[in-house]
């Protein structure tokens, strides 16, 4: 849902003591006017938001890059972006940032598996991405009701599960744990587990446990999940889910801690080397960050619908719908994508 502001408007008068007045009063808005049309609780609460650099990372003019979604880094830098719009994963090189097609034949939606890396037909809705130490790329393509492991080379394989409780779900993405064990999500049904023991899979949390789904995340130990739903972060460890930050019941943007922060819906997340989950709030067109403890702050972005590049809160976005993490190259940045903007951006993190 997203959010309208509407600024106060001056009407003339004839009185010269009221002119004098209203002059004033004009000079004193406008020294404020910058802070009065950010989004409530919008920009960072520690007033650094300036130390994060936003600027284009990728483009195309050739539509190549379009309506990018969700996003994932592997171990040598190169960016894999989904493309559910065109049933694709592009691969965008960290040195040139040159583009090229990963997986699924672009614009030619397909459930059939692609051993060989030929961009056959595989892809057909492709979700969240996530990819582990081995460079192997999970993904949920809940059009074909399928989980795709992805190599970075190209070739596309269905993991393959039993099913004896006839559940069914329509994976939105999958990440696999430490232990061998694959988690995937429905939307709207809730996280499921296929057991690596017997590779049955069986119903973890159900809806009334989250709300509606849009992203998952797993801690770089491969113990903790991260999942967005319902308004707020939660953490899955040991069997037991946590909320770390939002409420069910509150659409926002404020920051603060836990409860005390608020998002607007839907969100991508990804897991930072440095501790934190960033978070791409796609409806308020903001990059917030949440610390272990779970203090939420916005980073970059001013809530408004745009495309500006410069720092923290003078940067604009339109619905970032995806978030990676790097370290390649010794500088920590984020990758997001700017949906509406067909564009990938990146966000240079302060030292």
């Amino acid at each position: 849902m997203k959010k309208f502001y509407v600024r106060e408007k001056f009407f003339p008068c004839f009185n010269t003591e009221i002119i004098f007045l209203t002059f004033l009063f004009m000079l004193l808005f406008q020294s404020c006017s910058k802070k009065n049309d950010k989004p409530s609780g919008g920009g960072s609460s520690s007033g650094n938001s300036s130390k994060y650099m936003v600027d284009t990372y990728a483009k195309s003019s050739t539509d190549l890059i379009y309506q990018p979604a969700y996003m994932c880094v592997d171990s040598k830098g190169f960016l894999y972006v989904c493309q559910p719009v065109y049933s694709n994963i592009i691969k965008i090189d960290p040195l040139v940032q040159t583009i090229g097609n990963l997986a699924g034949l672009r614009g030619n939606p397909g459930c059939d598996d692609d051993p060989f890396g030929s961009g056959t037909p595989s892809l057909t809705s492709p979700g969240n991405l996530w990819i582990n130490k081995d460079d192997l790329i999970f993904t949920g393509d809940y059009a074909c009701g399928k989980v795709k492991v992805i190599k970075t080379t190209g070739e596309v394989s269905t993991y393959d599960y039993l099913d004896p409780n006839y559940l069914y779900p329509a994976p939105g993405g999958a990440c696999q744990d430490f232990e061998g064990n694959v988690y995937l999500y429905d939307t709207y049904e809730g996280l499921f587990e296929v057991r690596y023991t017997d590779q049955e899979l069986v119903n973890v949390l159900d809806y009334t446990d989250l709300g509606v789904i849009s992203s998952m995340t797993m801690a770089s130990d491969e113990k903790t999940i991260y999942l967005s739903a319902g308004n707020q972060v939660f953490r899955f460890s040991n069997g037991t889910l946590t909320s770390i930050a939002g409420s069910k019941d509150s659409l926002g943007n404020n920051d603060g801690t836990g409860a005390k922060a608020s998002f607007g819906g839907a969100m991508a997340i990804c897991m930072g080397g440095d501790g934190n989950i960033y978070i791409a709030d796609v409806y308020n067109n903001l990059i917030r960050k949440l610390t272990p403890n779970g203090q939420v702050t916005t980073i970059a972005g001013d809530g408004k619908a745009g495309y500006i590049d410069d720092t923290g809160d003078k940067a604009e976005f339109y619905n970032p719908d995806g978030i990676a993490y790097s370290s390649f190259g010794g500088k920590n940045v984020l990758y997001v994508s700017d949906y509406y903007n067909n564009v990938i951006r990146r966000i240079t993190l302060p030292d």
